[in-house]
């Protein structure tokens, strides 16, 4: 029989293996490793956490708040003991020139940048305010469309644009985006403004870029109601004001009134780009937010939403098809960029300011 101290001497050894093997389980995975711990989301999905971290992450972002209300639960639940998630949130053109005075007064707050569209997001690039992303393993699930070849920002999320009708109002809805445009529908429909609405601007670019500004000229001849951004016009059709509107999927949830068409000549699809900032001090803390972002976990927010994940994986929204079913307005954006420039005035020489 083992004497007393010979047990006491094995359960002191069980006790010291046990908090070393605990102390590398939850701190780091070994000696000098790169990472303090590694996370696993409701998914299956793991992220590593580094070291480095400086515990702080600030994100500016268009995104709606119902989104950004999953994406900090998760955030709380898997991420808050290494790095605190702040964020800014407001309409696009409004986060620019946030950050476009911020860098005036040499005190950019923002790390990740997250917007509707791509033209905004630009202004940013074009002053110097974006740098190139990093490599991570998030971005092998996201198609190459939607990734910059030039490294500076990734399309995490997918907008689409559809015709919207109250089933009260209208029973044989406008088929196609040249359907608008037959005098059945004067006075009968609603648009945003493409110089206050960034998901419509890019939508409006995308027709002009196949249909010319002659489309809209035709389009004046209905006399549709211009409102100022997209969650106007689900509004304005969920309430009747005007039985036939252009919006997003992600206005179906709210207004369970409406219908949809995915018009026959494609639904317009608008990415939304991620970015990092430029001289950000927390680089690394940032890189685990792009993670995040980009992750299936993540993308459950999207659709719960209405809207749809870059990743091929991604859920499908409650109700609507999944995106490889839904036939997509043929456009890019370098296709749309030569029309950028050209946009205020053609819209308001057809519809005023």
């Amino acid at each position: 029989m083992a004497s007393k101290s010979t047990v006491w001497m094995v359960i002191i050894l069980i006790v010291v293996i046990a908090g070393i093997g605990g102390y590398y389980l939850y701190t780091k995975p070994s000696e000098g490793g790169s990472n303090v711990a590694t996370i696993t989301m409701s998914t299956g999905e793991k992220i590593e956490i580094p070291n480095g971290l400086s515990g702080n992450v600030m994100l500016y972002t268009s995104i709606p708040q119902e989104i950004m209300d999953g994406w900090v639960k998760d955030w709380n639940t898997y991420f808050a003991n290494y790095t605190k998630l702040d964020y800014y949130r407001a309409g696009s053109g409004t986060v620019v020139a946030k950050i476009l005075a911020e860098q005036k007064a040499g005190n950019v707050k923002a790390d990740v940048v997250y917007l509707a569209g791509y033209f905004d997001f630009k202004t940013l690039m074009d002053n110097g305010l974006i740098t190139k992303l990093p490599t991570v393993p998030e971005m092998n699930s996201i198609p190459d469309q939607y990734k910059d070849p030039n490294g500076y920002y990734i399309m995490g999320r997918l907008l689409v644009m559809v015709i919207v009708y109250n089933p009260s109002l209208v029973s044989n809805p406008p088929k196609s985006w040249q359907d608008l445009l037959q005098p059945q529908w004067k006075d009968k429909i609603v648009i945003a403004n493409p110089l206050v609405s960034g998901s419509w601007q890019y939508s409006v670019l995308a027709l002009v870029s196949k249909y010319g500004w002659g489309y809209f000229q035709q389009l004046k001849q209905n006399n549709p109601l211009v409102v100022q951004d997209v969650p106007d016009v689900a509004r304005s059709v969920a309430t009747g004001e005007r039985p036939i509107g252009v919006t997003l999927t992600m206005y179906l949830k709210t207004y369970t009134n409406l219908n949809y068409t995915i018009p026959t000549d494609g639904a317009i699809i608008i990415p939304s780009p991620i970015g990092i900032v430029n001289g950000t001090k927390n680089y690394a803390d940032a890189t685990l937010l792009l993670r995040y972002l980009l992750s299936k976990q993540a993308a459950i927010s999207l659709a719960n939403a209405y809207t749809y994940s870059s990743r091929t994986d991604g859920p499908t929204p409650p109700g609507l098809p999944p995106l490889t079913q839904i036939k997509t307005f043929e456009t890019s954006i370098s296709a749309l960029q030569a029309y950028v420039s050209g946009l205020r005035d053609n819209w308001t020489a057809i519809f005023g300011g």
